[in-house]
């Protein structure tokens, strides 16, 4: 199960475990990166893990993709050839 709320300038994804086995984790994306955290009851505070838009696309296409090494080639679609 997840939510997803759009702000103006920000959007939060909760995925919430639905056997409570895990805390939930949350996925921010801002102009100024992407951040992932997840509350740690033993610190009292959030563990989080900061990464650029990229590195999320990344991720992305790496769950698609078979095992081996990959490198994504991005091409500026404002760009004409």
């Amino acid at each position: 199960m997840f939510t997803n709320e759009f702000e103006f300038d920000h959007t939060v994804t909760t995925v919430l475990d639905e056997t409570a086995g895990f805390e939930d984790v949350q996925l921010v994306i801002d102009d100024g990166g992407v951040f992932i955290r997840q509350y740690n009851e033993a610190a009292d505070e959030h563990d989080c893990v900061i990464m650029s838009h990229k590195m999320l696309n990344d991720l992305i296409m790496a769950m698609k993709t078979k095992e081996g090494v990959f490198m994504i080639e991005y091409r500026d679609k404002n760009v004409t050839s």
